[in-house]
């Protein structure tokens, strides 16, 4: 399945939010819970994900979350109640 992952990259020392969108397609993702899947079990191991590296760069601690799932066609299949575009 392909889609896209809005990335939130929230460098604490600033309070600096930046997103960046990666496209991902995963043949063994069929449903919106199997990317739920794919992206809490990429985030517990390190260098799975990396959007700080797609956006500009920031010294100091970062948390990275996934804001926006979008389908390969831009429908929004899910999106963080705390986000505001």
């Amino acid at each position: 399945m392909k889609f896209t992952v809005k990335w939130e990259v929230h460098y604490y020392d600033e309070d600096i939010k930046l997103y960046c969108d990666i496209d991902q397609d995963e043949d063994h993702v069929k449903t919106l819970d199997d990317i739920f899947t794919f992206l809490d079990e990429g985030l517990e191991e390190p260098d799975t994900f990396t959007p700080e590296m797609e956006v500009e760069f920031h010294d100091g601690d970062f948390n990275i979350e996934y804001v926006v799932i979008y389908d390969e066609d831009g429908k929004v299949l899910f999106k963080d109640p705390d986000y505001i575009e």
